[in-house]
């Protein structure tokens, strides 16, 4: 069996969630020894996408008669995976999934999400195909806490100090930079700390509301576009606390990698997925950004106890062998069934 794992944004930095979550399959399928490809027009047994931008690629697929799966809502950072849009009018904001999205995802043979909270938002957006719950593995000795050289990365990189705490943010940026002000705040009663926050255009930081709010921030905020991938995993390693103050969904890959990192995960409810996080078991989950900012204050100083060894203990369930394995049982039986 070869599979074709095709994953190809058009944009300079190839590093972000999608990449990511398309590494983290290609790693799965080496694990267990299958064969992958990543030319549409090679020969392959089974093909798996993960971008709504890449319809077109599904057609071909198609033509050449073979199943089509498609990943979805594992990377709503990334815009080159993102298969949601978000509206907010009246202070009301409501998520829907994009029409070009609809329509690629019912023209698969199967769609994988990550929950299923994440399958019956597909099901009541219209649509028809078949979905099943697929949590995607995560190899942990990218994450070894023993490599003092990959933790050297981060301070050799950005010059900081190594006796300062750390405080990361991933998100999108957008005209408002909605929810920043949770993570903003912070900074501003810890001069001791540094706030990094990474997102995955910056573009979008020169106009409006977003040009003031970082012209406006703390100097122990920094403002950061996607960051090499071993820049990026040695901040996580460094990080004591992982925010997600926006309130757009999140990518899933972004949160089982600060899992792996233990970064005390601080996020905001409608950030995540409901089942994929525990509040107080595994992550502090809040509603509101004067919450947020208490919340990482209070883990700053001590007052409140950490999660971090109870999501490590839950994202390490998620190996990439376990993972591999259910692809592969997957690709099997639609293969079977064409």
């Amino acid at each position: 069996m070869k599979v074709l794992v095709y994953f190809q944004p058009n944009r300079k930095y190839d590093n972000y969630e999608g990449a990511r979550m398309r590494k983290t399959i290609k790693g799965a399928l080496e694990v267990i020894g299958a064969t992958h490809t990543s030319n549409i027009y090679d020969d392959y047994d089974v093909a798996h996408f993960m971008s709504p931008e890449d319809e077109s690629k599904l057609n071909i697929a198609l033509e050449r008669d073979v199943p089509v799966i498609v990943s979805a809502l594992y990377g709503e950072d990334d815009p080159s995976a993102r298969f949601l849009s978000h509206k907010s009018k009246d202070g009301k904001r409501t998520t829907i999934l994009r029409n070009r999205a609809l329509k690629m995802l019912n023209k698969a043979t199967l769609v994988l999400v990550p929950t299923e909270s994440a399958k019956e938002f597909l099901i009541a957006s219209g649509v028809i195909r078949p979905i099943e719950v697929c949590i995607p593995g995560i190899n942990l000795a990218r994450f070894n806490f023993s490599r003092d050289d990959e933790k050297e990365l981060f301070y050799r990189y950005f010059r900081e100090d190594k006796n300062k705490k750390i405080v990361l943010a991933v998100g999108e940026y957008d005209n408002n930079l909605e929810g920043i002000h949770a993570f903003i705040n912070a900074a501003a009663k810890r001069d001791d700390t540094v706030f990094y926050y990474v997102g995955s255009e910056t573009t979008n930081l020169n106009v409006g509301r977003a040009k003031t709010i970082i012209k406006n921030a703390p100097k122990n905020v920094h403002f950061k576009n996607i960051l090499p991938d071993d820049i990026y995993r040695s901040l996580l390693l460094n990080a004591d606390v992982f925010m997600l103050p926006g309130y757009n969904l999140a990518g899933i890959i972004s949160v089982e990698e600060a899992m792996a990192a233990k970064c005390q995960l601080i996020v905001r409810k409608s950030s995540i997925f409901p089942e994929l996080l525990k509040n107080e078991k595994t992550a502090y989950i809040a509603q509101f950004s004067e919450t947020l900012t208490s919340l990482c204050l209070d883990y700053l100083n001590g007052e409140i106890q950490p999660t971090t060894q109870e999501a490590y203990e839950q994202v390490s369930e998620h190996s990439l062998q376990k993972f591999g394995d259910q692809l592969v049982n997957i690709y099997n039986s639609l293969i079977k069934n064409k």
